[in-house]
């Protein structure tokens, strides 16, 4: 496929907004803010491989302009839609850990390696901000990001501190500062607590290492990634009910084999939108809303915040969403923009409910490998359906029809899985998929097209969470390997439909506003 024709997936939106909801402070804050973001970036292809920042400088000096374009888009020459395969034909396709790893990075060598250290040592090799190098054949050690990548985030930091200085926000500018000095700590934790405290400020910056989805060796190392987006304090208001009433949602998501959540004491919920980012938040497909902090500690003893994306959101939904439901689900023309935007928000919401821990105290994350990512979105996207049939009308959430629902939710589930069964969110959304047909809940016409099957949905919904949170709860690696294999599977019925939609785009590609 040429490079033309994997941008042509993409439809290029232009973002905007609307300058009433930036002081002039901020403004002049923003560039400072976008050459930290820069900086990150900077990490961020040193950690797709250590080469990458040469490769990207060169791309942008020279005179193909599609070429641009695809870095621009996927922050790299490889095409993240299709199993991160490179465009180019001097460099090779992504390697599964990337630069978490060294080179010729042997799993097994390694773990045969860790097996011989103690508790705190091993620790320090599987900690999600470490980079792993090989000192001699068959021995490894562990540098801490902040370290490895020091040089850079003393820019980054440089930066934050220049637009502290600048904001006239007491509580946003004190946050600016701390994250600056902690990044070159690698005291994560610190200012991911402040970061989830931090009410009706004017921005929402997050900055730092954070999903660990990039790892498909180990499925533990985080890649830095950054996202600035501006407040909008009145649609934010109206949630202010569901995040009042976290705890009571908590209770509709299972709690297997001993298992404990991380809830803490503050969820708040925020809408914004986006004017910028960069690192894993900028390398193909954008986020339109997001939980963070992902550390379990945090969560457990301070909570997490959940924030909605709202330009992101419209944009998808009208470009991407409404067309699919229109071709591929009969009477899909009832789908709307409401129930698309409160499924997503409770997906965020499930993200920080349900088994956080095993029994023993280890974090789920940890035990469950490059399995967890598609297990524990699936789940999240499970426990929003399932949250949205049994609370319509309580705790702020609008109760919306099993049907209009559940045709909403396929389309969803379309759109995910174009992106790709080995993107954490494709897979996950093919587990549902193939669940929902093998229960009777949708079921596929003569011509292609889907028919939503609303009559026991609650229940199937509800078998699949407990099935989901079960594996999180108690499973092996190999015990959720084998869920994944059954369950992850494309079949004929979803290569036909995903071929149908040739003609819709599979996502947005944005330009950010000019400020």
């Amino acid at each position: 496929m040429s490079t033309k024709e994997i941008l042509s997936k993409l439809k290029p939106v232009t973002l905007s907004l609307d300058e009433k909801l930036i002081s002039k402070d901020l403004k002049d804050a923003i560039p400072h803010l976008k050459k930290a973001m820069d900086a990150l970036n900077r990490i961020y292809l040193k950690q797709q491989d250590e080469k990458l920042p040469e490769l990207y400088d060169k791309t942008m000096q020279g005179t193909d302009e599609t070429l641009k374009d695809f870095f621009r888009a996927f922050n790299g020459p490889w095409n993240t839609l299709e199993n991160y395969v490179s465009i180019l034909p001097e460099t090779e396709n992504r390697r599964p850990g990337c630069s978490f790893y060294p080179e010729d990075f042997d799993k097994k060598d390694f773990e045969k390696f860790t097996s011989t250290l103690s508790k705190a040592d091993q620790d320090r090799f599987l900690d999600h901000y470490t980079v792993v190098r090989k000192k001699a054949p068959g021995a490894y050690e562990a540098i801490p990001y902040h370290k490895y990548y020091e040089k850079d985030l003393k820019v980054l930091a440089s930066h934050l501190e220049k637009a502290s200085e600048i904001i006239k926000h007491p509580e946003l500018k004190e946050f600016l500062k701390e994250r600056a000095a902690t990044l070159l700590t690698g005291d994560y934790r610190t200012s991911d607590s402040t970061w989830v405290k931090l009410k009706k400020t004017p921005l929402e910056l997050i900055m730092g290492p954070f999903e660990v989805y990039d790892d498909a060796a180990l499925g533990i190392k985080a890649s830095y990634e950054s996202m600035l987006m501006v407040v909008d304090q009145e649609k934010g208001a109206a949630l202010s009910t569901i995040e009042q009433n976290i705890k009571h949602l908590a209770d509709y998501i299972p709690l297997p084999h001993g298992s404990k959540a991380a809830v803490g004491g503050l969820a708040p919920i925020t809408v914004v939108h986006e004017i910028y980012g960069t690192g894993e938040a900028a390398a193909g497909i954008n986020a339109s809303a997001f939980n963070l902090p992902n550390d379990p500690w945090v969560r457990k003893n301070v909570g997490w915040k959940q924030v909605m994306i709202y330009n992101i959101m419209q944009a998808k939904f009208e470009n991407c969403t409404r067309r699919i439901a229109q071709k591929l689900v009969e009477g899909g023309d009832e789908t709307r923009f409401e129930s698309y935007f409160f499924t997503v928000l409770l997906h965020e919401v499930s993200h920080g409910l349900g088994p956080a821990y095993r029994q023993n105290g280890e974090p789920v994350s940890k035990c469950m490998g490059p399995q967890y990512t598609p297990v524990e979105e699936a789940k999240a996207d499970i426990g929003a359906l399932y949250i949205l049939l049994k609370c319509g009308d309580q705790y702020g959430i609008p109760r919306f029809a099993p049907e209009v629902l559940l045709k909403s939710f396929l389309a969803g589930l379309f759109r995910s899985i174009r992106f790709g069964l080995h993107e954490a969110h494709g897979a996950a959304n093919i587990v549902q998929f193939n669940w929902f047909m093998e229960h009777g809940t949708i079921e596929v016409k003569s011509d292609g097209r889907f028919v939503a099957k609303p009559h026991g949905l609650e229940k199937t919904t509800y078998e699949l969470l407990e099935k989901l949170a079960t594996l999180e709860a108690s499973a092996t690696p190999e015990e959720a390997k084998a869920f994944l294999e059954r369950y992850a599977k494309p079949t004929p019925v979803i290569e036909k439909a995903i071929a149908s939609l040739s003609d819709i785009p599979v996502d947005i590609r944005v330009t950010w506003p000019d400020l």
